[in-house]
C-alpha cells in the first residue's frame, strides 16, 4: 500500500476513527452521583402537609390562594395537596366553602 504524496510537507489526514464510549463503571458512578443528590434534596424538601394542617388551624376559611400567599408556595402545588389531604382525610370540608378543618 502506498502513503498519499504530502503537500508541502503536510501529514496526510488520518483516518476517521470512531467514537468512545465510556467504560460501564465511569457510567455508573455518574448515575450513583446524580441519585444521591436527588435524594438529598429529597430530604431538604419542607414538609408541605403540616404546614397545611398548621395554616388551616389559623385560617378554617382561607382560600388555596390565601394559603399559597401565606405558605409562600405555589397555589397549584398547595390545591393539589389539599385535594389529596381531604381524600386521605388528614383534612375535612364544612359545609360553608372554603372552610376546611384538621382532622386530629
Amino acid at each position: 500500500m502506498q502513503t498519499p504524496p504530502t503537500v508541502d510537507g503536510a501529514a496526510p489526514p488520518e483516518p476517521h476513527t470512531p467514537a468512545v464510549v465510556p467504560q460501564r463503571s465511569t457510567r455508573r458512578a455518574t448515575a450513583r452521583r446524580a441519585s444521591s443528590r436527588r435524594a438529598t434534596a429529597r430530604e431538604h424538601k419542607d414538609d408541605i402537609d403540616g404546614r397545611i394542617i398548621g395554616y388551616v388551624k389559623e385560617h378554617p376559611q382561607g382560600t388555596t390562594g390565601e394559603m399559597a400567599k401565606g405558605l409562600n408556595a405555589d397555589r397549584d402545588t398547595i390545591a393539589a395537596e389539599v385535594s389529596n389531604m381531604v381524600r386521605s382525610g388528614e383534612l375535612t370540608k364544612g359545609p360553608d366553602p372554603h372552610t376546611l378543618s384538621a382532622n386530629e
